[in-house]
């Protein structure tokens, strides 16, 4: 056995750095697979108080009637208030929360949503490749349209999207999901 401190200040220093690079290895791979960046539990405070739960589960409106852009392209897409004054200009305009729609909607000023569902700039996800295969907005999302409050239920780590496209036969390389 080699004592280390018997070797050479050359052989302390590649150790060293493979040591490192070792250790910087698993962190990684303990981040981008089992890490807690994406965890589930995210409600953020919204600028409206939206009820997905009022509007896809009791008043029966699919998610791509706001979300038109999932089906066409890589981003679901946040309505404007434009959108939300289809119905609005008929129905609840004394609500407080629609009166803030209708606030936006006669200023020109856009709906500042704050994101619940994100992923790391290295992965890439189109929602118009699995709406085209028919998965469902629950398999990501959870039961949506039966939230009040929109929070994750889902982690959304690589090992979630890895199982559910190996359960489904669906490419599994890195390329398919990473830029």
């Amino acid at each position: 056995m080699v004592k280390f401190g018997s070797l050479s200040t050359t052989a302390k220093v590649v150790l060293g750095f493979i040591g490192t690079a070792i250790a910087t290895f698993l962190v990684l791979f303990y981040i981008f697979y089992e890490g807690p960046f994406y965890l589930v539990a995210h409600q953020p405070t919204q600028p409206i108080n939206y009820s997905h739960k009022v509007h896809a589960d009791d008043n029966k409106i699919p998610c791509q009637y706001c979300h038109t852009f999932a089906r066409r392209s890589e981003m679901s897409g946040v309505p404007g208030a434009a959108r939300c004054m289809n119905c609005h200009e008929s129905v609840k305009q004394e609500a407080p929360e629609i009166k803030k729609v209708i606030a936006h909607y006669e200023n020109n000023k856009p709906i500042e949503w704050v994101k619940v569902f994100d992923l790391p700039d290295h992965v890439w996800f189109s929602h118009k490749k699995h709406i085209a295969k028919d998965v469902s907005c629950q398999t990501c999302h959870g039961p949506i349209e039966k939230m009040d409050v929109v929070s994750r239920t889902n982690d959304f780590q690589m090992g979630f999207c890895l199982d559910c496209h190996q359960e489904n036969e669906a490419p599994t390389d890195c390329w398919t999901c990473h830029t």
